[in-house]
């Protein structure tokens, strides 16, 4: 069993009988106490988000997840179905978890989703993914040769805000962390 000190953001742990991922850890310092690692973790079954303190010497009970590269396919009522392109497979994730990614979610689009159980536990977005600008103001002239930027909404609904040189129809790239503009397709 690993100790605090090695679990890291993204990883799934079993604490207090259910499954939890660690969204952020952060390791603090105290005087005469030593350290301690404080996570924020967020609850697989109800997507609560806790924050617990683990001293460094804490044993905590990594869950054994699986991850498979899934396509997203389409949204059937509350839950959205993905297929694994190898075996055809199709797996419907509910909204809950998924809530944090939509706004970079284009169909046919290629994730990393984690299962433990054969249940679907987690997703994880590439760094950046490439999306298509549906609506814009079109470019003042004068403004495309300064750092004048406009808001440009994509094809899954997240309004970024782009250069005045982007127009309706180019494809950009998003920083899916931050949700910024990062370049043309």
């Amino acid at each position: 069993m690993p100790r605090a000190t090695q679990i890291k953001r993204g990883n799934v742990i079993k604490w207090r009988e259910q499954l939890w991922r660690v969204v952020a850890v952060q390791q603090t310092f105290t005087g005469k106490h030593g350290a301690y690692y404080q996570m924020k973790l967020q609850n697989l079954e109800d997507g609560h988000v806790e924050t617990q303190r683990f001293g460094t010497s804490d044993d905590v009970e990594r869950a054994f997840v699986e991850a498979r590269r899934m396509q997203y396919l389409y949204q059937d009522g509350p839950s959205y179905v993905f297929m694994d392109p190898t075996t055809g497979e199709q797996v419907h994730i509910g909204e809950p978890l998924l809530k944090d990614a939509l706004p970079y979610l284009a169909y046919n689009a290629e994730v990393e989703v984690q299962f433990h159980q054969q249940r679907a536990v987690a997703l994880e977005l590439p760094a950046s993914v490439e999306l298509e600008v549906t609506r814009t103001d079109p470019a003042v002239r004068g403004d495309t040769a300064t750092s004048v930027t406009k808001p440009a909404e994509v094809e899954t609904g997240l309004v970024v805000k782009v250069p005045g040189h982007i127009k309706t129809g180019d494809r950009i790239q998003v920083d899916t962390r931050t949700g910024e503009f990062l370049g043309r397709a």
